[in-house]
C-alpha cells in the first residue's frame, strides 16, 4: 500500500470513528428521558449568550413577561471570537447573575434556555443543550449545512423538548392573518409573494459581517420570510429556491449586501428582498393571487424593535396600529368587494407574544405546536437553498 493510500485509509478510519462516535451520543442523547412540563408556575430562565444581534430585545421581552418568566442568569459569551456586527454592552445584564455553561446545565437547571449566541455557534450550543433535556428558545439563522440542525431538532423531538426558533415574526398577527387568509383561498390561487426586509444598520462593519456568512444578507434574514411564506403552501417545498446576490450601493464589489431571493413554484414565484442600504420602517409585504391581493406596510412598529443597531424613535411616525389590506374583484362573506381593512394593535414588544406561547407550553397549558419540528427542518432546507449553497 502506499503512503497516500495509506493516509487515505487511516483517514477513513478516523472519520468513521468519529461519526459512529457522534452517532453514539445522538442515541444517547434521543432515548434520555421525556421532557414533562413544569405546571403552574413561572418558569425559571436563562440567557445563554448576549453577542446575538436579537440578545437584547429577548431579554427586554422576558423581564416584561413577568407572570411567565423569572430570569435567573446569564451567560456570557462575549469572549468569543465569532463574528459579530457591534459588541454587546455587559453592563444591561450585570443586574443578574452571570453563569458559566457548567453551572447552567448541572446546577441552576432552569425551564428554558433561551440562546443568544453568535450565528456561528448557535446549533453547536444549542446541541450541547438539547442532550441535556433542556427547552430552549433558539436564534437563528441555523446553521449553514442541513445536518447540523437536523440532529439537534431529532433530539428535541424524541424527547418531546420544546423548541422554538426565533423568526421573528411569529407572533405577528398581522401577517399570521395574511398568510392564512392566502392559504384559505380568499384572494384566490396564490401566484406572487413578495417582502422586503431592507434596513440600514451596523454599519460601517456590515459588509464584512455579511461576507462571514454564503449568502450575506439571504443567510441572515431572508429566513423570517420563507418561514411564512411556505405554509401557505402547506410547507411544500418549492421546485427551485435561490438568490441574486449582489453588493448594495458604496459597499465594496464583493460584498453580499444586496439579495434577491427567489422561490419557484408551479404557478407561483415568491421573491424577498433584502439590502442593507434599504430603509427598515419602510418593509412590506404583497400576496397576490387571482381573485385579489393583500397588503401589508408597516409590518411593524420599529419604534420597539429593541435591536443593538437598529434605529432609535427618533423620526419615527407612530403606529398603533397593523393593517391587512385586501382587495377582492368580487366578494367572499365576510369580505366585501373592493377593499377590506383589517386592523390589529401594534404589540409592544416584537418577540413577547411568541415568548408567551413558549411559557404557555413549559405549563403544559397547550401543546408544541403539530409539525413543528418538521416545518422548521423544511424552512432551514429552503433557507440554504437560498444561500446557493
Amino acid at each position: 500500500m502506499s503512503r497516500k493510500s495509506c493516509l487515505s485509509f487511516v483517514s477513513c478510519l478516523a472519520l468513521a470513528a468519529l461519526f459512529a462516535g457522534c452517532s453514539r451520543i445522538d442515541d444517547a442523547a434521543m432515548s434520555g428521558p421525556q421532557w414533562k412540563p413544569i405546571g403552574n408556575r413561572k418558569a425559571k430562565v436563562v440567557l445563554w449568550g448576549i453577542v446575538h444581534n436579537h440578545a437584547e430585545g429577548k431579554f427586554g421581552a422576558l423581564l416584561k413577561l413577568t407572570n411567565d418568566f423569572e430570569v435567573v442568569g446569564w451567560v456570557d459569551d462575549t469572549a468569543s471570537t465569532a463574528m459579530r456586527m457591534k459588541d454587546p454592552d455587559p453592563k444591561k445584564y450585570e443586574k443578574f447573575p452571570k453563569l458559566t455553561p457548567d453551572r447552567v446545565l448541572n446546577e441552576v437547571k432552569p425551564d428554558l434556555i433561551v440562546v443568544e449566541v453568535s450565528n456561528s455557534e448557535l446549533v453547536e450550543v444549542s446541541t450541547k443543550i438539547a442532550a441535556a433535556g433542556y427547552p430552549m428558545h433558539m436564534d437563528k439563522p441555523l446553521g449553514t449545512d442541513p445536518v447540523g440542525f437536523r440532529r439537534m431538532s431529532g433530539i428535541c423531538k424524541a424527547r418531546g423538548i420544546p423548541l422554538q426558533i426565533g423568526y421573528m415574526f411569529r407572533a405577528n398577527e398581522a401577517i399570521n392573518c395574511a398568510t392564512k387568509l392566502a392559504h384559505d383561498g380568499v384572494i384566490g390561487e396564490v401566484f406572487a409573494i413578495g417582502a422586503d426586509l431592507s434596513h440600514s444598520y451596523g454599519y460601517p462593519k456590515y459588509p464584512e459581517y455579511a461576507s462571514a456568512y454564503p449568502g450575506g444578507t439571504a443567510y441572515l434574514l431572508a429566513c423570517h420570510a420563507i418561514e411564512w411564506a411556505m405554509p401557505i403552501f402547506d410547507d411544500a417545498m418549492p421546485e427551485k429556491t435561490y438568490s441574486i446576490v449582489k453588493p448594495a450601493p458604496g459597499d465594496p464589489e464583493n460584498a453580499p449586501t444586496h439579495t434577491l431571493t427567489v422561490m419557484e413554484y408551479p404557478r407561483c414565484i415568491a421573491t424577498f428582498r433584502v439590502c442593507s442600504r434599504g430603509t427598515q420602517p419602510c418593509r412590506h409585504i404583497r400576496i397576490d393571487g387571482t381573485d385579489g391581493t393583500i397588503e401589508i406596510e408597516p409590518i411593524e412598529d420599529f419604534r420597539k424593535v429593541k435591536h443593538t443597531t437598529g434605529l432609535n424613535e427618533n423620526g419615527l411616525s407612530r403606529v398603533d396600529k397593523l393593517v391587512v389590506k385586501m382587495f377582492l374583484k368580487k366578494a367572499k362573506p365576510p369580505y366585501k368587494e373592493g377593499l377590506n381593512c383589517i386592523e390589529f394593535k401594534a404589540p409592544d414588544d416584537r418577540y413577547a407574544g411568541q415568548l408567551h406561547e413558549l411559557a404557555r407550553i413549559l405549563r403544559g397549558e397547550i401543546p408544541n405546536p403539530p409539525g413543528l419540528y418538521e416545518h422548521d427542518l423544511k424552512v432551514h432546507q429552503v433557507s440554504l437553498d437560498a444561500c446557493n449553497l
